[in-house]
């Protein structure tokens, strides 16, 4: 056996014959040391010397020669330890992260190349050390990606009362497992903010369930030893993404000095519950979400598609196959006829006030299936010319067999956000996030949720996603404050060159994409927090009762700002100033509760029900927004008068009470409709007979 020596973070070789292996070395510092040595009383050279001994570091190594003639000692080292470039361990490391992979992947690495690995415990300090340096890098990304979100709002006078800019941004989670729809229990979790503008992250937060060594020393019933402890969540992992998002919003005025105005997101409902609980910017400042279009449009050709797959109506007649076809051959067309009046409304912004561009955008998508089925009395002609030459018109037919209401159904939960499709919006840009992110973490198929490693490779994506593959050059000269070698320069030329290739040849060659993704689908439970703070526990009866005067002060308008008001909130849900001042009111949607009120229901639950709640649909909400418009049309032809959108009214003389009917006809009648999903089997009499 070789005489080797290992020590905790070094080896030692003591035999010519031991030295096997390759090694990583610094080819032009090895021969320039070479070169260097000369004995100058025996004009020895490095000839005359005789190998004694390798000492190792991790990849770092020490040869040890003696002199022949003059005994003296000579080191020649694998790469120059004074010298400013990273060192070749924190190169190594920090290759093992960029790349996806951790120490057992080295381990493999070294192994099959025949060459000696660094222990686990180097790896460990220098997986550490790289960890303080991307973290600070990716903060400073961070933070000028924040600067430049604010110059773009502020150049376009995006600001609010107090002169801070108002920014829209993008946001989404993701786990460090893969749940596949059935186990929300990973131990880590991140999510981002990203500006919509600059497309760069401006803020990303990461939750750790657990940590080894806590782990471990409980286990042992011991007090865990002095260490970095990363564990800072013990909730349930499906609340983690809203609370970092929660945290980001919060934070936005003290990294970035900005207020993220509207939120872009994929529909989740959590967020926005946590965010309306928190109010990070104060009770009059709402933050507006807005859908992303594109998952808008993949909800609504899913539900067209799931109705040509149902063989029966809702009162269980057979569906023709034919009808059922011609819905799912015409899903496209369905689509494209909805992104199309988008795009021509959006450009026709600039001719019409906001709220009638909205009005006209609605108007063509209620109408994209009667055009695409054949029924052309209502279409516009900027993307119609009328009946086509042997083109039948099915509507009649599909109205006979009750696919038309299907139909309708699922058209009406889309036109219940114009608004966000007007916006145009879409997530793609946190998608892109979560993707980088995945292959640092290894397709997570690795559990890097152990100590620090998951946090670290989040930062890391942060880098790649801001800087692309210049964070390699950022992150060289961050350690050593000079430019790096010529091999990481012409990677990153390459790198640009190819990125820039593919933008080139997408932009000449675009043309249908046939992408699926696969949606994940958040957790069932619901995990927010609850408002315990009494913001009158520090006050006298007096200075509430003084408050309470105050209060009642401001809510008083005029008759003209009472009319004003009405007619600025016509759009309802969808206007912030409908939620500022109806949440200052009792409404007649909550005035029967108060009413009916038991003397031992907790008035202080009802009131921050009120206030901050979070209730965002449920299915008979969803069943009430898809008919609503279908009863308004029924109500129409039965009177045959217009029915008109009504905003908030506020009562003349008690101007505690309001109102937002959901029609208005002439000056003298209001409408409420009501679509209760008990009776969503129910049909009248007068049908039946006529059918």
């Amino acid at each position: 056996m070789p005489n080797i020596s290992t020590a905790e973070n070094n080896e030692t070789v003591n035999s010519w014959k031991s030295l096997e292996g390759r090694r990583i070395i610094d080819v032009k510092y090895v021969f320039e040391s070479i070169q260097s040595i000369k004995h100058l009383r025996f004009d020895c050279t490095f000839r005359d010397l005789k190998f004694s001994k390798e000492t190792r570091s991790g990849f770092f190594s020490s040869f040890y020669f003696d002199c022949k003639m003059c005994g003296a000692q000579e080191i020649v080292k694998s790469e120059n330890p004074n010298g400013q470039i990273v060192n070749v361990n924190m190169a190594m490391v920090s290759s093992i992260v960029n790349t996806g992979q951790g120490y057992s992947q080295l381990e493999e690495f070294s192994a099959t190349m025949n060459m000696p690995n660094m222990s686990n415990k180097l790896y460990q300090d220098y997986h550490n050390n790289i960890f303080k340096h991307l973290n600070d890098l990716a903060w400073k990304e961070m933070l000028i990606a924040g600067q430049e979100e604010a110059r773009l709002a502020i150049e376009k006078g995006e600001v609010d009362h107090l002169g801070r800019p108002k920014i829209a941004v993008v946001a989404d989670g993701a786990w460090s497992k893969r749940s596949y729809k059935t186990k929300y229990n990973a131990l880590s979790g991140v999510a981002c903010i990203i500006g919509a503008k600059t497309k760069k992250v401006i803020f990303c937060g990461v939750r750790n369930k657990y940590c080894c060594i806590c782990q471990l020393a409980e286990n042992r019933n011991e007090k865990p030893q002095e260490h970095v402890c990363f564990k800072n969540w013990n909730s349930a992992s499906t609340a983690m993404e809203a609370d970092i998002i929660a945290e980001g919003f919060k934070q936005s005025l003290h990294m970035h000095n900005v207020v993220y105005s509207q939120l872009i997101g994929d529909g989740d409902s959590s967020i926005m519950k946590r965010l309306r609980l928190e109010k990070p910017y104060g009770t009059n400042v709402i933050i507006k979400k807005v859908e992303c279009t594109n998952h808008l449009l993949r909800n609504y050709i899913n539900r067209l598609r799931d109705i040509s797959g149902k063989r029966k109506n809702d009162k269980g007649n057979v569906i023709p196959g034919c009808y059922r076809k011609v819905v799912h051959d015409r899903l496209l067309r369905l689509r494209y006829a909805v992104t199309e009046a988008i795009k021509y409304r959006r450009l026709e912004q600039t001719d019409h006030t906001y709220e009638t561009a909205l009005d006209l955008l609605k108007a063509d998508i209620t109408n994209g299936p009667n055009h695409v089925f054949g029924d052309h009395s209502k279409c516009q002609s900027y993307f119609c010319e009328g009946q086509k030459k042997g083109e039948e018109n099915i509507v009649p037919d599909l109205k006979n067999y009750g696919v038309w209401d299907d139909i309708c159904r699922a058209r009406n939960l889309l036109t219940y956000h114009t608004e966000s499709l007007m916006y145009g919006y879409n997530n793609n840009s946190a998608e892109l996030y979560n993707s980088i992110l995945t292959k640092f973490v290894g397709g997570k198929r690795v559990n890097f949720s152990l100590k620090g490693s998951y946090q670290l490779r989040c930062n890391a994506a942060v880098t790649a996603y801001n800087s692309g593959p210049n964070r390699l050059s950022l992150f060289n000269k961050h350690l050593t404050n000079k430019s790096p070698g010529r091999f990481i320069k012409m990677y990153i030329k390459r790198q640009v060159v190819t990125v820039e290739t593919r933008r080139r040849r997408r932009y000449l060659f675009s043309g249908p994409k046939n992408r699926t993704k696969s949606t994940t689908i958040g957790g069932p439970d619901e995990n927010y927090g609850n408002v315990s703070h009494d913001p009158f526990s520090e006050l006298t009866a007096v200075e509430i009762q003084q408050l309470k005067m105050k209060f009642m002060e401001n809510l008083k308008l005029t008759e003209k700002q009472i009319q004003d008001l009405e007619m600025k909130t016509k759009r309802q849900h969808q206007c912030d100033e409908w939620h500022l001042e109806r949440k200052k009111r009792l409404t007649a949607s909550v005035f029967g509760k108060l009413c009916k009120m038991r003397q031992t229901t907790s008035r202080d639950k009802v009131i921050k029900e009120m206030l901050y709640g979070t209730f965002s649909g449920n299915a008979a909400t969803r069943y009430g927004i898809a008919h609503e418009d279908m009863a308004k049309e029924e109500l129409e032809k039965i009177i045959g008068k217009k029915i008109e959108n009504a905003g908030l009214f506020v009562d003349t003389n008690l101007q505690f009470l309001a109102a937002s009917p959901d029609g208005l006809i002439d000056n003298d009648s209001l409408v409420e409709i009501k679509c209760p999903a008990s009776a969503k089997k129910f049909y009248s009499r007068r049908r039946n007979f006529n059918e």
